[in-house]
């Protein structure tokens, strides 16, 4: 079999429809498999699928294992050559799975690792597609607004990444594998971003192209309109677990004492409650 498409599903009855059926509706020209992992769902998210799509294989799970324990658990028993963790708010518009097959297999000798396409959102403009590995100089950028959203000139041309999103994630099971799989310690946030920073240590590229197209409904920005206290507590775990995993000695203690002031802006660019920012913000002095 050429690709395992794995999905990760909590609660997303609907948009987990609309993601498997543009993938029927256009991906030809190779085996694949839908398997869906289904994190404790409550919203009969497997009745209305299973009735519809008979052959996706249904993974039933007895609590939310996050995002990364339950893509393992997907990848544990898929069978093809090829792995594309897709999330359930995605849309194809187009053969990109195909696509991202035949780029992976044509470049075989240049080290690509990993693939994943210029991602839009649902008025079809550059969404969130990638993003920078974890330094203090990549912090302060990201403060300063060093950052931007890619244009429309950029979605014509490859480019080499830090990491691929994890919302379409291509890679080879072989090479998913050797790596373990996803951190099982990582419930939320930040798994793509250590898988990928293992895998560059191994030598191999991380690498968005252009041509398969794929809406990304619920991406974007990590800005102060969406982002709730939850989501940011979740995300500042994980952030600190990545950090221990992989900074030691002084560097790590200079990008704690750095991250700790930047972290500080929570207070001005919130609008949560004040209890709430003080209960955000110690999660950020944990180390």
């Amino acid at each position: 079999m050429d690709v395992s498409i794995i999905i990760v599903n909590y609660n997303t009855k609907k948009l987990l429809l609309d993601c498997i059926s543009s993938i029927y509706g256009y991906t030809s020209n190779l085996s694949f498999e839908i398997i869906v992992v289904d994190n404790a769902s409550i919203d009969q998210s497997e009745e209305l699928i299973c009735s519809r799509f008979p052959s996706v294989r249904w993974f039933n799970s007895a609590e939310n294992l996050g995002f990364g324990r339950a893509n393992n658990l997907g990848a544990k028993y898929a069978n093809g050559e090829y792995l594309f963790f897709l999330n359930s708010d995605t849309l194809l518009l187009n053969n990109a799975i195909l696509q991202l097959l035949s780029y992976m297999k044509m470049h075989n000798s240049d080290n690509v690792g990993v693939l994943g396409t210029w991602l839009l959102d649902g008025n079809r403009e550059p969404n969130n597609s990638f993003g920078f590995f974890p330094s203090i100089k990549n912090e302060i950028a990201y403060l300063l607004g060093k950052y931007h959203r890619p244009d429309n000139s950029e979605l014509r041309r490859e480019r080499d990444v830090d990491f691929v999103t994890g919302a379409d994630l291509f890679i080879a099971k072989r090479v998913f594998d050797d790596l373990g799989g996803f951190d099982s310690e990582i419930f939320m946030y930040y798994e793509e971003t250590d898988l990928q920073y293992r895998l560059s240590e191994s030598g191999l590229i991380r690498r968005i192209i252009p041509g398969p197209e794929i809406i990304h409904l619920e991406g974007g920005s990590f800005n102060s309109k969406k982002l709730t206290v939850s989501r940011f507590i979740m995300a500042q775990t994980s952030y600190n677990y990545y950090l221990r995993k992989h900074f030691k000695g002084p560097y790590y203690y200079l990008y704690y004492v750095i991250l700790c002031f930047i972290r500080l802006t929570i207070f001005v660019t919130t609008d949560w409650s004040l209890k709430d920012k003080i209960k955000a913000y110690k999660v950020v002095l944990r180390k």
